[in-house]
């Protein structure tokens, strides 16, 4: 075997070996899951149907070797509800322990978000998650990021 093959292969058994431990952790100062946070999120269009948003996702490599990404799968929830959701297969390479800023459509449901509506007003606060994978050549490693919000003073 070659060099680059032999390092290829090492690098990707890392990766496997991060995804499949417990919440992607990775492995601290070898191999790390990609770090993503939303930088933006902007309203595009809307019909009588839903919308789209475009949300600016910050992926970062803490790793010491440059991640070749080939897409992103992702979806939000309000209160528990998918309201919106995308994929987008697009190649860049995130160099070694560096960032990159990326935009991504979200197409979003009004149907959806009519069902939350009424819990949202009742509680005065509302859950969100945005959950999906990041996708490497061989396999993706899922993230998840969520929080809540107050909607009232």
């Amino acid at each position: 075997m070659t060099k680059i093959t032999t390092t290829l292969i090492f690098v990707i058994s890392l990766f496997l070996i991060t995804a499949c431990g417990p919440n992607g952790a990775g492995i601290k100062g070898v191999a790390e899951p990609p770090g993503v946070s939303v930088q933006d999120v902007s309203f595009e269009r809307f019909t009588w149907q839903g919308g789209e948003a475009l949300f600016t996702l910050n992926l970062s490599n803490p790793n010491s070797f440059p991640l070749p990404l080939t897409g992103v799968d992702y979806a939000l929830s309000l209160n528990g509800v998918e309201v919106g959701n995308g994929s987008r297969e697009q190649s860049l390479q995130i160099p070694a322990r560096q960032s990159r800023m990326v935009q991504f459509p979200l197409r979003l449901s009004f149907v959806n978000m009519a069902s939350v509506l009424p819990g949202l007003m009742q509680q005065g606060s509302m859950n969100y998650q945005l959950r999906g994978s990041v996708h490497l050549p061989l396999f993706k490693i899922p993230f998840t990021r969520s929080g809540s919000t107050r909607l009232r003073p």
